[in-house]
């Protein structure tokens, strides 16, 4: 089979840069996790000020997908990448020096708009560049990697505050930035050649145009659309549970920062056994059921971890922590599914298109938790709340995509 084939050296990098320009935007809100209570005494800010450096930075990021994805499919990817991720660097170093905190909104909105980009382009040439059966394969596999890298930002951004100060994070992020730029320049792949067309200056007229028309395009494929937001619900699961997690454990708990990232590390550690699993036993296996099946779920350990609010002291800790595992576990194995269906339902000339949607999706989907999060004080009843929602969502949208491709029968045509 194709699958089993060795990959290919453009394979290799196609996987590379998908792994480290999706990283960075998880990256840039992971490692900064611990380091929210020490900004919020640095600043004297309350914490709803103290979550809006995350909310706006996925603003930044949210904002602009729409714009690098069209971008992107007019102009040189490389070229784009290497811009974004110096600006990133620069920016990241910028924030090491700032004093206030409304300082620090400004260069988040930055950095989250260069990570869009990163982003979009990650995915964009994946798609492009490999072939369908080998989606299979390759999108859960950097999927894997990605959340291998996103496993160590907690815990460096943990070590980072117990033993340093919070603007470390930053020069860190400057690092990994400065990372991306060298192998950019240096190893980023050659994609489809682009028409004269696009080569040759646009008139913003005829960019915007054509941006709109494949837009609207894509997302009249409301397979595409909702099996995109299944996909990502595993990723915003964890990502929720830093930003309210971390004043749950380090501000009431009184666990250590260290230790904190510890905890995310194992979490994380339960999603990349999911992602391991789906590629063992479940990668063949029917895509719908499985959709169901992990889904149904998904549902029933966010009900145990409801039903652990009921116990007390040791018993609330160990049932919380096995539940929640379960739905991490559950929810990456949808991921794997949702991820590869959603990007083979497109076409590889609308790449950039779809890569841009599927980010924006993500994006809205952590800007609506931060804003949310933002009015109300963390407790685990919130995070249970939050867990449910997202589950039912998954199991709703299975059951969309299952009535629209299954049981919807085309009608004939009129003689």
């Amino acid at each position: 089979m194709e699958n089993n084939k060795p990959f290919s050296l453009l394979e290799k990098k196609s996987i590379y840069f998908l792994v480290i320009t999706v990283s960075m935007y998880f990256f840039a809100l992971d490692l900064y996790a611990p380091s929210l209570p020490q900004l919020k005494s640095l600043f004297q800010a309350p914490f709803y000020q103290v979550q809006l450096t995350i909310t706006l930075f996925a603003i930044g990021f949210w904002s602009c997908q729409l714009f690098f994805g069209a971008l992107i499919s007019h102009y040189d990817k490389r070229k784009i990448l290497l811009a974004t991720s110096a600006v990133f660097s620069l920016t990241s170093l910028a924030i090491v020096s700032t004093n206030t905190i409304e300082t620090l909104y400004l260069y988040r909105f930055i950095q989250g708009a260069c990570c869009a980009s990163m982003y979009v382009i990650g995915f964009a040439t994946a798609r492009e560049l490999v072939s369908e059966d080998r989606l299979k394969t390759i999108m859960p596999l950097s999927s894997l990697g990605f959340t291998l890298m996103s496993a160590l930002s907690p815990i460096v951004g943990g070590l980072i505050i117990q033993f340093g100060q919070w603007h470390q994070v930053f020069s860190s992020m400057a690092f990994i930035g400065f990372i991306l730029f060298v192998s950019t320049y240096f190893l980023f792949p050659k994609t489809a050649k682009q028409t004269d067309e696009a080569v040759t200056k646009i008139s913003f007229a005829y960019f915007a145009k054509s941006s709109y028309t494949n837009y609207k395009a894509m997302l009249t494929n409301s397979v595409f659309t909702i099996s995109s937001f299944i996909s990502i619900s595993a990723v915003v699961a964890m990502v929720i549970f830093y930003q309210i997690a971390s004043f749950i454990f380090i501000e009431e708990a009184q666990v250590s920062s260290l230790n904190f990232g510890i905890i995310c590390f194992l979490l994380i550690l339960v999603s990349v056994f999911a992602r391991l699993y789906y590629l063992r036993y479940l990668r063949e296996t029917n895509v719908m059921q499985g959709l169901f099946k992990w889904s149904s779920l998904s549902v029933l350990a966010a009900l145990i971890s409801y039903l652990s609010t009921l116990a007390q002291g040791m018993d609330f800790i160990i049932l919380f922590s096995l539940s929640y595992s379960a739905f991490i576990f559950a929810l990456s194995v949808v991921h794997c599914y949702a991820l590869v269906y959603a990007f083979m339902k497109v076409d590889k000339s609308k790449t950039g298109y779809s890569a841009a949607i599927y980010g924006t999706l993500t994006s809205s989907y952590i800007v609506i938790g931060s804003a949310i999060s933002s009015e109300y004080e963390p407790s685990v009843n919130y995070l249970i709340l939050l867990m449910i929602a997202m589950a039912c969502i998954c199991l709703a949208g299975t059951a969309y995509i299952y009535f629209k491709t299954l049981m919807v029968k085309p009608r004939p045509a009129p003689n």
